[in-house]
């Protein structure tokens, strides 16, 4: 017998492709079969969806470097991706496409017209990026992280919170004298934030602090050598991280709200260059405007945070630990995801 299935379209970096692979897990746990679920992704994408047992596609997306000119000049190489998904694909009992947006979200949007299936979009950042943007003004229903979403068509927006990985847990490890600063710079890690852990760790010793770096594949410094510091590559269990970690150091992307749904106080230093700028400046902004969170904008900001950490301690932990009450969309999602399903047998 035939069974309805779900297409998902995830390309580029871990921010874009974990929501996906965290949404597939819940799905597998809910009963749907391995045999209903599809993924087309790129090169980029692929590499963080290699232990996911479905089906996985890759195919050449094009991506511009210079926002919307971009992509208009280039338009003989989005048609030509969507002639390779459209012959190569088989979109026959599809009853859902869902995307997490960037590049190959309008595709999605495309597909999902064209073909009259049912369309899912989920949004991980209070500013919609482009992709999203022109995915929302299709017939679809945006899965939105942030209350009041911004640069997309609210009225096919629903508020239901982040996506999380479903094997992190809220840590029970005591806070003592001796607190753990978790940094990490995105999927890809981030020259700028290890340059500002550097240059802080060449002038200051660590007294009651640990810092524990992801600093990004291929970015060990071995040269780096300094006390009550740890370098890693590429973390693949971060349950494993936030476990050990009492504060974190990071961008601003959408993946901060796991470690507000740890309740995981926050130093965020927001990307300010290309199209991530806005939604990273935003993130933090609304983040902070709460009291999730501290903006550090250059290093002066980073050094004068990390000094009081590591001279008030537990006192500074206090005064920015975090009790918020943010909820998993993953249920929720994939609720609405299975009945879709059903209504469509």
């Amino acid at each position: 017998m035939n069974q309805n299935k779900i297409m998902f379209f995830c390309v580029g970096t871990g921010g874009h492709v974990l929501p996906v692979k965290n949404i597939i897990d819940e799905l597998l746990n809910s009963g749907i079969s391995k045999n209903q679920i599809e993924i087309i992704t790129d090169n980029r994408g692929f590499k963080f969806l290699q232990e996911v047992d479905v089906k996985c596609y890759t195919t050449d997306v094009y991506r511009s470097d210079i926002g919307k000119l971009g992509y208009l000049i280039n338009l003989t190489k989005i048609f030509k991706t969507i002639s390779n998904i459209n012959r190569n694909i088989d979109f026959k009992n599809t009853k859902i496409i869902f995307t997490t947006g960037s590049y190959i979200a309008p595709i999605a949007a495309y597909f999902s017209w064209r073909k009259k299936i049912k369309f899912f979009v989920q949004e991980q950042n209070i500013y919609t990026g482009l992709g999203n943007k022109i995915a929302s003004y299709f017939k679809s229903t945006v899965f939105a992280s942030y209350p009041d979403t911004k640069n997309v068509n609210k009225k096919n927006v629903e508020f239901v919170g982040p996506v999380i990985d479903k094997n992190i847990k809220r840590s029970n490890k005591d806070i003592n004298e001796n607190i753990v600063i978790g940094v990490q710079g995105g999927s890809q890690g981030s020259n700028e934030i290890n340059n500002f852990i550097y240059k802080y760790l060449e002038n200051h010793k660590l007294i009651k602090v640990k810092i524990l770096h992801i600093v990004g594949p291929s970015n060990i410094d071995k040269s780096k050598n300094f006390n009550n510091y740890e370098q890693l590559e590429y973390v693949d269990n971060m349950n494993d991280f936030y476990q050990q970690i009492d504060i974190q150091i990071s961008r601003a992307g959408g993946g901060i709200l796991e470690a507000l749904y740890l309740n995981i106080p926050l130093i965020l230093i927001p990307y300010k260059l290309g199209t991530t700028s806005s939604h990273q400046q935003m993130n933090a902004k609304f983040l902070v405007d709460n009291e999730y969170a501290i903006i550090c904008n250059n290093y002066t900001d980073v050094e004068k945070e990390l000094l009081l950490i590591d001279n008030e301690n537990t006192d500074w932990l206090n005064k920015y630990k975090v009790n918020n009450t943010i909820e998993s969309a993953n249920i929720s999602i994939s609720k609405k995801i299975i009945q879709e399903i059903k209504n469509g047998l």
